[in-house]
């Protein structure tokens, strides 16, 4: 029935009720460029009919739409969805449009685009195909604008489809409005619909649509504008009662009942209700699409029976084979179909179900026999393509119980996706083989391998980790399968999930592999990265006995995997021809295994190198490996890359924007434990030194306990050394000591004098402290002979301080040389927090013994510390000059705050907020506890609390209002 039949019904169907606000909302996001909307609703809830709505708004404003459509039975061709929309918006852009040369590879998806491209421009040639085929649609999307992207049915979509949509979300063109519709019930359990949790950046409008059910009211409002007033209110409630508020289900029941009137005289409001009612309420939405379907005639029927059989858009002339038809009824049929609603056109010349609701209750209701032959003619119609639908065909054959034909077919179509970069579906399918019970070993194992080929690169890694904990323990696999298994278990558990049994699986990898010794040879370049458990010498060995199994080996993956593990080595050990070798290794590479290896490789080397103090080119090399993953092809290296650069932002001090940059990690990899590790880490670093110790230990605790779950270096003797700073702050040697001690032992055990990251500097303040002081200076001396042949500057910068540490109180001009060494290091390497603290030590020292505190000496510390928002550094400068005389000149008119906090109060209550007692207010902030009782007084009363729980609230409410902060 058209809506020319039917005078109320508008253009787009009945008329819209109950989503006046959400419309609204929609097209205000989507006026306000660039925006990203996510429409939540169950099955026919009325996300399409929502966007439709908005969509010809926006038209009329001159604002271009293009959809694009996730299907269930995707075939492996990343970005469909996507690329359908934009092939949309590349039919529309300007006549003079010409697109810059990386849009070439785009043009291969899009042949329309070719002639718009800027021929006379070079090309990046080491840029990678997927990262120009990213770069070629956002170039289509700027040129375009205003464009409104929609993605309809997202709980479909594939992994690399996803990926993509994230990565055009995190940084959306100006001009572009997205728009993402799906069903929450039918993505994965706790997967977002983006594969990972999703935050607006600034400055991009949007926000989240839930579409409830209607309420009673509505669906009479709904009801009344077919029937009338009087006769919608009765029949509303029954309907109502029969949907429960589903607008789908309401607007078939209508159908229904016009399609009754439209044949025949109408036998009244009562029997109509009657009628609807002889069926259980709710009624589902099996009963309203048969009485349509029955009033087809028996060729369209069968073509409809066909469509709910292929459960995807399919061509005419699929569909008139799979029913049995020829081409002249088959064009009667579709038009049959089309014309009572049952069948719609999603895009051009494809044809399938306008709800997945309809295809579900037309397929449900299909006599088995019947049910099984159309699959089977569906299987005969695919496999005869010219591009067969390899998912598709597969799904058929499962459903015809042909298990060997689908096992087959699957895995011919997930080495199909794997071709084309698809890890998404591949990853499904090669999940599906290998859940299904009694296939046969050689499948499995083949099956197992395919899975480990590309288990590395996702973020979300809890399923892979299930089914490979069982192949490994599956005796009817080959040992080496299982062997090779297990180094991907072992990498993924000590990569991603940050568990320490990944040692111990790695240790058995190599003893089922040891048959095999070019297999073996991956375990052994993974076994130096365990440095807590090893000493260099050890490590070392490894890369020698890799090199030895290697010997004659012509595999340039396993070739890629040494070199890189070599680079790792000379970036540990601060090698003299590092950056040569780094600057000469290529970075574009056909070849994906030797292309993942050289990235892991630079990402190896800016990690140590940052831990090292060559900051300058570690931040470059990390900003490369994320820029060159950006696209997808490794989400992983992604995380760490990112991650590490959040932490390259805190030494550089960048401290604005790091809580929310780790928000943002790890909302979009929420399963990473690297990112929870380092984010634990710097925000406990950055809470030392604002005083918030409280905060600064809960973050200190949880990173501690992680580097023992994983047993790494960089988690331990960091969070050592942050959590002997509060101590030393609260006045606690002792504890800060025994905090250290294991520090200490395992520097010495694992030979990682190059990055001592804090703790030898903290361990000689705490051995001063306590009477240790021969212990200490051992320490220094130790580290000091170590060092040679090195390049470490961090290193040299903290043993630097530690040396003036040790000799401040016996010769202060001898150890403000070695603190104006450490300053002028820290300077040069780039990290402003420990430069200022050894200008710090610099200006207490200086002089020599007794000579009094030059004022002027404080003030670039201090104007650090500001900067920064060290508060409780501030304070001990502050504490310093007042101890010295020096008095803060008055303030000419300085008026007084009244009812507004003091910025010592604001400094106050931010403590109170995090929990800290008077007592460590005090020594944050270098005042006597009886002051901060008074403080703490005002403070309360200003903020209009009675108890310090409702600090926290109630400074943000004082502070949002603009007051002095």
């Amino acid at each position: 029935m058209s809506s020319a039949d039917v005078p109320w019904m508008r253009k787009n169907g009945f008329a819209l009720v109950g989503r006046e606000r959400e419309l609204e909302d929609l097209v205000t996001f989507l006026r306000n460029l660039p925006s990203v909307v996510m429409v939540e609703g169950e099955a026919g809830s009325g996300k399409s009919r929502l966007v439709r709505e908005a969509e010809h708004l926006l038209t009329t404003s001159g604002t271009r739409v293009a959809t694009g459509l996730c299907h269930p039975l995707r075939e492996p061709f990343p970005y469909g969805p996507v690329l359908e929309a934009l092939g949309r918006v590349a039919e529309h852009l300007p006549a003079d449009c010409l697109l810059p040369p990386e849009t070439a590879t785009l043009a291969t998806y899009l042949p329309g685009l070719a002639a718009r491209i800027d021929d006379s421009r070079q090309p990046a040639t080491a840029m990678p195909e997927r990262l120009r085929l990213v770069l070629g649609i956002r170039a289509v999307l700027r040129a375009a604008g205003p464009v409104v992207l929609v993605i309809e049915d997202m709980h479909w979509a594939d992994e690399a489809t996803r990926e993509l949509l994230l990565l055009i979300a995190r940084e959306p063109p100006s001009g572009l409005g997205l728009v993402l519709t799906y069903r929450a019930e039918d993505l994965p359990p706790a997967e977002p619909v983006l594969g990972s949790a999703y935050r607006r950046p600034i400055g991009v409008a949007g926000g989240e649509i839930r579409l409830q059910a209607l309420t009673a009211d509505e669906v009479t409002a709904l009801a009344t504008g077919v029937v009338g007033r009087v006769a919608g209110h009765s029949l509303g409630r029954v309907l109502y009662r029969r949907s429960a508020g589903l607008p789908l289900v309401v607007e078939e029941d209508l159908l229904t009942l016009l399609d009754r009137r439209r044949r025949s005289a109408s036998q009244g409001l009562e029997q109509e209700m009657e009628f609807l009612g002889r069926s259980p309420a709710p009624r589902s939405l099996r009963e309203a699409v048969h009485e349509r379907l029955a009033e087809l005639p028996e060729p369209a029927a069968r073509l409809v029976e066909a469509a709910a059989v292929l459960a995807v858009p399919a061509a005419q002339d699929v569909l008139a084979q799979v029913a049995g038809l020829e081409a002249e009824q088959a064009t009667a049929a579709l038009t049959q179909a089309l014309h009572r609603s049952l069948l719609h056109e999603p895009e051009s010349a494809t044809y399938a179900f306008r709800h997945v609701l309809a295809q579900q209750a037309v397929y449900g209701d299909l006599p088995g026999p019947r049910r099984l032959s159309l699959h089977q003619r569906a299987h005969s119609a695919l496999r005869g393509q010219r591009q067969p639908a390899l998912v598709q065909i597969a799904h058929h054959s499962k459903a015809l119980g042909d298990k060997e034909a689908w096992l087959r077919e699957a895995e011919e179509a997930a080495g199909e996706a794997v071709s084309v970069g698809d890890d998404g579906i591949a990853s499904q399918l090669l999940h599906g083989i290998l859940g299904e019970k009694g296939v046969l070993p050689e499948v499995r194992s083949r099956v197992a391998l395919a899975l480990c080929d590309i288990a590395h690169k996702f973020t979300r890694f809890g399923h892979h980790l299930a089914i490979m904990r069982r192949l490994v323990d599956d005796p009817t696999l080959p040992v080496q399968t299982r062997g090779r298994v297990r180094l991907t278990l072992a990498a993924v558990l000590m990569n991603h999930a940050g568990d320490v049994a990944s040692y111990r699986e790695l240790m058995t990898a190599l003893e089922e592999l040891e048959p095999w010794p070019a297999l073996a040879a991956s375990g052994m370049l993974s076994a130096i990265f365990y440095e807590r458990t090893q000493t260099p010498a050890e490590i070392d060995r490894w890369v020698v006995r890799a090199e030895e199994a290697l010997r004659g080996c012509e595999d340039e993956g396993r070739l890629a995997e040494l070199e890189s593990a070599k680079l790792f080595l000379m970036a540990r050990n601060g090698h003299t021809r590092l950056w040569e070798t780094v600057d000469a290794l290529p970075r574009s590479c056909t070849h994906p295994e030797v292309r993942r290896q050289r990235l892991i490789g630079l990402y190896n080397v800016g990690a140590n190198s940052l831990n090292r103090g060559e900051d300058g080119r570690a931040g470059a090399l990390l900003r490369e490996v994320a820029r060159l993953t950006a696209d997808g092809v490794n989400p992983s290296l992604e995380c760490f890359a990112r991650t590490q650069l959040l932490r390259w932002d805190w030494f550089a001090g960048s401290w604005s924007r790091l809580e929310e940059g780790f928000e943002e990690l790890n909302t979009s990899c929420p399963d990473m434990a690297i990112a929870q590790r380092e984010q634990a880490l710097v925000c406990g670093s950055v809470a030392v030194a604002k005083g918030q110790w409280g905060t600064a230990m809960e973050h200190l605790d949880f990173a501690r306990h992680a580097g023992q779950r994983i047993g790494g270096t960089v988690c331990a003797l960091h969070s050592a050394a942050a959590t002997a700073e509060v101590h030393l702050a609260r006045d606690e040697p002792d504890k800060a000591w025994d905090v250290l001690e294991p520090a200490i032992r395992l520097l010495r055990s694992a030979g990682l004098w190059y990055k001592p990251l804090g703790t030898i500097q903290a361990a000689v303040r705490a051995g001063l402290a306590t009477g240790r002081c021969e212990e200490a200076r051992s320490l220094v001396e130790e580290a000091l002979a170590a060092r040679v042949g090195h390049i470490a500057p961090a290193a040299d910068a903290e043993l630097c301080v530690a040396r003036g540490e040790l000799e401040q109180d016996s010769d202060p001009k001898s150890a403000a040389r070695w603190f104006e060494e450490a300053r002028d290091k820290w300077r040069t390497i780039g990290r402003p927090y420990p430069a200022a603290r050894a200008a710090e030590l610099l200006a207490r020292c200086r002089g020599g013994a007794g000579a009094p505190l030059e004022p002027a000496a404080l003030d670039e510390p201090l104007a650090t510390y500001s900067r920064l928002g060290a508060t409780a550094d501030v304070a001990r400068c502050r504490h310093a000059l007042r101890q010295a005389g020096v008095k803060r000149p008055a303030t000419p008119g300085r008026r007084g705050y009244g009812e507004d906090l003091s910025p010592r109060e604001v400094e106050v209550a931010r403590l109170l907020a995090e929990g800290a007692s008077n007592r460590d207010i005090a020594q944050a902030l270098c005042l006597s506890v009886r002051t901060v009782e008074h403080h703490v007084a005002r403070t309360l009363k200003k903020l209009r609390v009675d108890t310090r729980a409702e600090v926290s609230v109630a400074l943000d409410a004082h502070l949002g209002d603009g007051r002095p902060g």
